[in-house]
This record gives structure tokens, sequence and C-alpha cells, in this order.
């Protein structure tokens, strides 16, 4: 399949070569992208510490000694959520508030842990699949506001394929709650949850290979698009974009994927991703065009209005920049010595969490006026790649 890509003007970038990439995706066939490169001598400089994004505070998260913990959520600018189990099955979300060192129960479920559940990105509701098996194939998707408790359950007669990861997926405003399921005939497909309309819907996955790993699938904002992460057995990750048509997915592009896995959507018809060599793309389905955003990223986290960007780099630094058109704009450097695997805006874009692994060396603040680090023990006494969580509080002008 051919595409044809135009090229807007820019006044800061300049036209990258075309280049001739070969895709699996629509037809298999040869695909023609425009990248667009953002030119070195450009007028979009490096702003530095403290011109638009000045550190205020850094907040650091306790651990939680319990059999098993989710990542952190926030539910309002200054509270977070967390989900845990205990070693004895009850499961429990606790809400924390500023300076967020004490947990307030929010709910308890005497019940086993679910297979799998999770929390949605604005906290407002946690969501759990119950699978069934062969002699009892019914599965129970269950949701439950928070704090309100209020439960709702939805049938969902399938199965969960081996060869899919146990994962629930929120769409970016916590509308749409998304997984894969397997039909009695072996099919594969995609079941997503609209909670705005309370409805339940399932979609087939025509001519996916059986050796395929899905890893998971995210819809858009609106539930017209989707994401599937998958990898197959010699192959690079990769993630399909496609679109419902009537029953079925459509996929309209394809591309290979950074060991991180990650792609969001930036609006209804662009996705950000970070490619195998490190580059952030952004990639526009209306016309084929894919942007750089800039080189050498790894993780990376959107705001919810989708103005601002935290992303990950190779020194071990987390670096926020603000979003305007394929421009990132006052890049700065917020912090040093933490490589974040799970990161997250607060609604109000005044906070950013941080989830991840202490590389070898003692963390520094980057920023003036911060609270210095506690010392790191000794070598022989502290775990290389230890689990950490941060909050990192801004000034208000950005």
């Amino acid at each position: 399949m051919v595409m044809k890509a135009k090229r807007a003007p820019w006044s800061a970038w300049i036209a990258g070569t075309v280049v001739m990439m070969l895709l699996s995706g629509c037809a298999g066939g040869l695909r023609t992208e425009t990248i667009i490169i953002p030119d070195q001598a450009g007028t979009v400089p490096d702003t530095g510490v403290g011109h638009a994004f000045e550190v205020n505070t850094i907040y650091r998260l306790s651990d939680i000694e319990e059999f098993k913990v989710n990542p952190w959520r926030w539910m309002a600018p200054d509270t977070l959520a967390r989900q845990s189990w205990g070693r004895s099955g009850w499961e429990r979300i606790d809400r924390y508030s500023l300076p967020y060192e004490k947990a307030e129960k929010l709910m308890e479920l005497d019940v086993y842990p679910f297979d799998f559940s999770d929390l949605s990105p604005n906290g407002r509701y946690f969501a759990s699949l119950s699978l069934g098996n062969r002699e009892h194939p019914g599965s129970l998707l269950t949701l439950i506001s928070i704090p309100e408790g209020v439960k709702t359950e939805v049938n969902a007669a399938h199965l969960l394929p081996r060869w899919a990861e146990r994962k629930l997926m929120w769409s970016g405003n916590s509308r749409f709650v998304s997984y894969f399921f397997m039909d009695e005939q072996g099919g594969i497909g995609i079941a997503a949850y609209d909670t705005e309309h309370e409805e339940l819907k399932q979609y087939t996955m025509p001519d996916q290979n059986k050796s395929a790993i899905l890893h998971s699938v995210k819809l858009s904002e609106g539930g017209d698009g989707v994401i599937v992460v998958r990898s197959e057995p010699g192959k690079l990750r990769s993630f399909v974009l496609g679109r419902w048509k009537g029953d079925q997915l459509v996929s309209e592009y394809e591309h290979s994927l950074h060991e991180d896995g990650r792609v969001e959507w930036l609006d209804p018809n662009r996705v950000v991703f970070v490619g195998t060599d490190g580059t952030l793309f952004v990639y526009d389905r209306r016309n084929g065009d894919l942007s750089v955003l800039m080189d050498q990223a790894g993780s990376f986290a959107l705001s919810a209005d989708r103005q601002y960007i935290a992303y990950t780099t190779n020194e071990a630094t987390i670096d926020v920049a603000k979003l305007q058109g394929n421009n990132l704009l006052n890049r700065t450097t917020v912090y040093h010595g933490l490589i974040g695997d799970e990161m997250a805006w607060n609604p109000d874009n005044s906070a950013l969490l941080v989830q991840g692994r202490k590389p070898y060396e003692a963390p520094t603040v980057v920023a003036p006026g911060v609270a210095a680090e506690e010392p790191l023990p000794a070598a022989s006494q502290r775990d290389l790649y230890g689990q950490q969580a941060i909050i990192i509080t801004f000034k208000s002008s950005k």
C-alpha cells in the first residue's frame, strides 16, 4: 500500500529525506513516509533550567509493605491513589494527600485478588476482570467508582488468549477500558467498555498471526481509534494503529518500537512513540507524516491536556518540555539519577509523578532551591536496581 504524504511548511523545521520503509501494515507493501527532521539551527532553543520549568519541591513516596502493589495514580492535583494486595488475599485502595506520607483507606474488597485489575488514569475508577475457564467460560468485568463505591458488573462470556498479556488498558481520558479476548472458535478480539454509555463492545482482529504476543490495546479518547502493541518471534516489538470498521479492526499503520513499548494518543489523529533507535516520533494518520520530536529518548508521558511532555534520557535524567505543534519548547532537565519506568502528570500540570529504578550513582537534583538528597547506603548494602517513586512539583509559571 503506497501512501503519499503531504508536508506542511515549518519555520523552525526542515523537510527530511523521504524514506521508503517496508512496513507490514495494511497490505504489506512499500509505504512512502515523509519524515520531518528538526533543523539544528532553528529558532527554538533549549532554555535550560529555571526558565519555563522551575522545580519547587520533590516528595519521596514511601514503600508499601504488602504482597503486591500497582503503580500510583493521580486523583486530584495533590492527591494520589494506590491499589495493593495483602498476603491473606484482601485487595485495598488507599488515598494519599499532600505531603503523601499517610494512607487513607478508600475501600477494601474481602475477596482474593482478581486475575488482573487497574485504576483509571484519573483515579476515579477501579476496573477488574475475573476470568472464566473452559468449564465456566463466563468472565466478569467489574467497575467501581471512587470514592463513591458504586459497582457496575458486566458479563463478558469469553476467555483470555494464552498469548496475550493480562492487562487492562484505559484511554487517556479514563472513558474506555479495553483488553484482548478469545471467542469459542479460537478467534482473537478486542473488548472495550465505555464508562460514559455503560456499554461493552467486542471487535474481531482478522488475519491475526497466532504466533504473535499481544501486549496491550488502547483506544483513543473518542473510541474510534485503537493502538495494539505486539511482538512476533524473531522480530522487534511493534504497534499497529487502526480504526473500527463495523465490528472489525482495520490496520492503517505499523512501526517498530523502543523496548519500553509505549505509544500514546496525542489527539484523535496523531500518536507519539519512541522508535528502536530512541527517536521520539509523532505520526499523523491523516497525511502519513512521521515527524521527529527529538533523539535519544526512552520512556515518556504526556499531560492530560497534551500541552507538556516528560521523557527520560540515556543519562538517567528526567526532562520536561512544552509541546507546540511538532516542536518541543523549553526543554528542561528537572531530575538526575532515576530511570523513569512510569511517569504521569497531575491534572493541572503542576507536578510530575515518576516511578522507576535508581542507577548506581546517587541521585542528584538539578534545579536550585530543592531539598538535598538523602545519602545512599554503602555500595554493598544498596540495590542496583532499587525501585523508587518521587513527585516533582513545579513553580506556577511554565
